[in-house]
């Protein structure tokens, strides 16, 4: 059966990996990286479920009353809170960087409608210029 102090110190590396994952996701997010955030997310995924299954060994370990005990495991327990604190603060901002992101691009794709919309200059049976999409429509 493994450590007590073992599984704790897994959870502090996934956490602190996964922080500085999120800290790619920004300068990803920021230069509209796809590829990388594409990356990103999968390499997240696999922590969180590393997290949740040494979560499940730790809840169902025979010696877990320890961790309330040992001074040594409670310290790393109290860095595992910290650090859980500030991904998740920072996995919040992450989502709202993102939702600004998607924002600003339904903007600029609105905008681009816009201009070529305006710019679709057509012309009548007698040649005059006419702006707007040509012919009457599609009736089905």
């Amino acid at each position: 059966m493994t450590a007590l102090i073992d599984l704790l110190q897994s959870q502090l590396e996934r956490l602190q990996a996964i922080h500085q994952l999120q800290e790619s996701e920004v300068k990803a997010l920021e230069q509209r990286d796809a590829p990388a955030l594409e990356r990103i997310t999968t390499e997240k995924t696999e922590l969180l479920s590393a997290l949740e299954t040494t979560d499940k060994t730790l809840a169902e370990h025979p010696e877990r009353a320890h961790l309330e005990e040992s001074p040594d495991l409670i310290t790393l327990r109290e860095k595992i809170a910290e650090l859980l604190t500030q991904v998740q603060a920072q996995n919040e901002a992450n989502g709202q960087l993102v939702r600004l992101t998607l924002g600003r691009i339904q903007n600029l794709k609105q905008q681009l409608q816009t201009v070529h919309g305006d710019n679709a200059t057509t012309y009548d049976q007698k040649g005059n210029t006419r702006s707007g999409l040509s012919g009457k429509g599609i009736k089905a």
